[in-house]
């Protein structure tokens, strides 16, 4: 197991330094934050259009209160929905920025 995780961090990529080395839009307001550079990069991917949890602040506490033994199985599952559409925009808006950073932007890869 620790083989196919050492593997799998081998080709995780910081595109941090990637955007700064090589990117700068004024729409970032001098913020190097995903939740500037994804809206000046992909301005059909935004945050604010998620149903509730939309920044890690939000999920931090959203996770609290589903953990918390007194919330109710309902309220549980629409956090657990809301962080998993949060969670999905997190991973997908990587992998769009990083089809803008390599040249392939217009690949057609889909949600």
């Amino acid at each position: 197991m620790a083989a196919e995780l050492t593997a799998i961090s081998d080709r995780i990529v910081d595109l941090l330094p990637i955007a700064r080395e090589r990117y700068y839009h004024p729409a970032q307001q001098g913020s190097w934050s995903i939740k500037k550079v994804l809206p000046a990069l992909v301005p059909e991917l935004r945050y604010e259009e998620l149903d509730g949890v939309q920044d890690g602040g939000m999920a931090m506490e959203a996770y609290q209160e589903c953990v918390h033994p007194d919330t109710l199985p309902e309220r549980k599952a629409e956090i657990e929905r809301q962080l998993l559409e949060y969670c999905k925009l997190d991973t997908y808006a990587m992998v769009r920025m990083w089809q803008v950073f390599s040249g392939n932007a217009g690949t057609g890869f889909d949600q």
